[in-house]
């Protein structure tokens, strides 16, 4: 296998756990039953980077019928970002132990522009030679064209690249253009879907965090 390629949220990260968005929600002002339908209504324009924080966040606000003040978007980026940054230690040390046994590594993920800098900026991410995110490429999974642009970066044939993600809908995308693909339902799991498909590629892991 060339490479090996993360999702993030999900894989890199746990998923959020119910009450993650609390303190987002309270910063808006509704209740949680009518603000979540707002906050994924237009999410895909804001991962394509075809909008920025400030107009997501207004039409958010729009679609609430309340005000927005651009003074606000600092605080709602800082929130939202924060739901999705609970790194799982069990993933990060397959990651380690991967880079260790010289695996080439790559992460893909549906990630706004805020949060693709600052997943950059850590030093955990390293070890991933491309690192890619849905609002610089303008494409999004599961969408065919993300999987194929990813490949031509990393200049390698779809079968040879594994793909790894927390969605069904997207590893299938993945599976379709010609990916090996495995979804993650937890470290544990997929330490042993790698064993049995890249023996000895996990080389020595580092300590776990």
């Amino acid at each position: 296998m060339d490479w090996i390629v993360f999702d993030y949220a999900g894989v890199i990260s746990r998923p959020p756990p119910a009450d993650a968005g609390t303190r987002l929600v309270e910063a808006v002002g509704v209740e949680p039953a009518l603000f979540w339908p707002a906050y994924w209504q237009n999410r895909r324009a804001y991962d394509l980077g075809a909008v920025d924080a400030a107009a997501y966040w207004r039409d958010v606000h729009d679609q609430l019928g309340l005000p927005f003040e651009d003074a606000a978007r600092e605080r709602l980026v800082a929130l939202d970002l924060g739901i999705w940054l609970d790194l799982d230690p069990g993933t990060l040390e397959i990651v380690d132990g991967l880079a260790a046994g010289g695996a080439r590594l790559a992460l893909l993920s549906n990630a706004v522009v805020e949060m693709a800098r600052l997943i950059e900026g850590q030093s955990w991410s390293g070890v991933f030679r491309h690192r890619l995110f849905s609002a610089d490429l303008h494409l999004t999974k599961p969408g065919a064209e993300i999987y194929h642009r990813t490949c031509e970066v990393l200049g390698a044939q779809p079968g040879d690249v594994l793909f790894i993600d927390d969605r069904q809908e997207n590893v299938d995308a993945a599976r379709a253009v010609g990916m090996k693909a495995l979804l993650f339902t937890g470290a544990a799991r997929l330490r042993a879907d790698l064993e049995v498909l890249l023996p000895g590629a996990l080389g020595r892991s580092a300590t776990a965090r």
